[in-house]
């Protein structure tokens, strides 16, 4: 049901949603779809989103895609691990329509 909310959601500000079951199945997506932006679950199986981050932003054509990191972990401490990892946003679950879309605006904005 939540992957149907966040799709109805990404439609309504007009982007396709592709989601991945674990870590590696979204390295193979990102690798293949290359998407404008990724919004990464810290807590995926098999590779989590810290390490996905890492990965991701060790590849040059992927330095300047808009990254956040979707967390229910809301310390500072689990904040800045995200922007450490390579995260441009860290939100905190659960999230709105409007943080996403906040997000995704200024993201957008920071490589243009």
């Amino acid at each position: 049901m939540q992957t149907l909310a966040n799709r109805v959601l990404v439609q309504q500000l007009g982007k396709e949603l592709v989601v991945a079951s674990n870590g590696f199945e979204a390295l193979d997506v990102i690798n293949t779809t290359e998407p404008d932006a990724c919004f990464i679950d810290v807590d995926m199986p098999e590779l989590n989103g810290l390490q996905l981050v890492s990965i991701i932003r060790a590849n040059p054509k992927f330095e300047k895609m808009p990254i956040a990191m979707l967390s229910s972990a809301a310390s500072i401490f689990d904040h800045q691990k995200g922007l450490i990892a390579g995260a441009d946003r860290y939100l905190t679950k659960p999230f709105s329509k409007d943080s996403i879309e906040a997000a995704l605006k200024e993201m957008e904005a920071m490589y243009e």
